[in-house]
């Protein structure tokens, strides 16, 4: 079993239909993917659990970062524009693993804060919210 370093990965986002790299990403997170379910307990349930069915339905989550912020790079303002003109956006994480193994998603929307801070670079936290789930590797 590989460890996989992180240095090396990259976030990508679909411009003008190239999935281009976006530049000085320092972190990201791909938050939890979860399967929908729903209460199915019954008045003549007699044990203590309450039962759970699945829906067939997943919420994909958040995928959040931070980057360093330079508004005039053409591929920070691609993400600034998802919040001026919102619309769906393909986005892959190609991770530093032998085999560049991709992790695909839609954004619905876009979030994006700027951090100034006397001692520090100027950075932006971000969140894209997922348009249904990721595409695993299996």
């Amino acid at each position: 079993m590989a460890q996989v370093v992180c240095k090396g990965t990259v976030l990508k986002q679909t411009i003008s239909s190239v999935l281009t790299a976006v530049a000085q990403v320092i972190s990201l997170e791909v938050a939890e993917s979860k399967g929908e379910t729903y209460e199915a307990d019954t008045l003549d349930n007699s044990g203590a659990g309450i039962p759970k069915k699945p829906t067939e339905r997943a919420e994909g989550g958040d995928v959040t970062g931070e980057l360093f912020f330079d508004p005039a790079l053409a591929g920070h303002q691609a993400i600034t524009d998802l919040i001026t003109t919102p619309a769906l956006c393909v986005w892959n994480i190609v991770f530093a693993d032998s085999g560049s193994t991709v992790l695909a998603f839609t954004s619905a929307s876009v979030g994006l804060g700027v951090n100034v801070d006397l001692a520090d670079g100027l950075k932006a936290p971000f969140t894209l919210e997922l348009d249904g789930i990721p595409t695993f590797a299996t």
